[in-house]
């Protein structure tokens, strides 16, 4: 239904839509509709890494396979579709890849050890995969990184917040859209996170988070068997 919905919501903008489902925890599945999307569309220029998944657990509580969906879906996904669709941006040297990290991926949170990992792991990824083009002359393909807080999306149970607001996903939307329009690099969501992150000290930022008392209902205390 979300494919179907999305789908729906640009066609009324004008646009001619066609979807694909994909799991993107199989990398040959990945390559597999990457080759059928070349076949029947064509080359892309825009390529946004936004699937995610997340477990709210103790490490100790997070299965292991619920640990390793959390790396297949938040990074290794985003390497295999890079690498599927990358070549031709080489090739044209234009495009843009857009990666949706998460605040995760800058300030931690307890009860999300292996998902605030993955998530620095993708803001890593943005990071060095902008400086490789960088390096390899490429300066027609374009690359944005957008990191929100906690957004409405019914990933994490009960998600409240003492400072700031839990964002709605319209919001986050039009901040990455404008972000990719004026080719931003790093996109925080709210913006103020920027100036934390540059201006305060470590200290004064875990003051900052025991300040905002970020809560959501967790699984906390079950020693994980497997």
């Amino acid at each position: 239904h979300g494919l179907e919905d999305t789908a729906e919501q640009c066609e009324k903008l004008g646009a001619t839509v066609q979807t694909f489902v994909v799991d993107c925890s199989k990398r040959e599945e990945i390559y597999s509709a990457a080759e059928k999307v070349r076949k029947e569309l064509g080359d892309i220029s825009i390529l946004v890494n936004n699937a995610g998944v997340i477990t709210a657990a103790d490490l100790l509580s997070t299965q292991d396979h619920q640990i390793q969906r959390m790396f297949e879906v938040n990074i290794l996904a985003h390497m295999w579709t890079t690498r599927a669709f990358l070549p031709a941006m080489m090739d044209n040297n234009h495009g843009h890849v857009v990666t949706v990290a998460s605040a995760a991926g800058h300030f931690v949170t307890p009860f999300m050890v292996a998902y605030c990992s993955s998530k620095f792991a993708a803001v890593g990824f943005h990071k060095a995969l902008t400086e490789e083009l960088a390096a390899l002359g490429k300066d027609g393909i374009k690359t944005t990184c957008l990191c929100p807080v906690f957004i409405n999306t019914g990933f994490v149970k009960n998600p409240s917040t003492r400072l700031g607001k839990i964002l709605e996903v319209e919001e986050v939307v039009q901040a990455l859209m404008e972000g990719i329009l004026t080719n931003q690099k790093m996109v925080f969501v709210p913006s103020a996170q920027r100036c934390a992150l540059l201006l305060f000290p470590e200290r004064a930022l875990n003051f900052l988070k025991k300040m905002t008392e970020v809560k959501f209902d967790a699984v906390v205390g079950q020693r994980s068997t497997q």
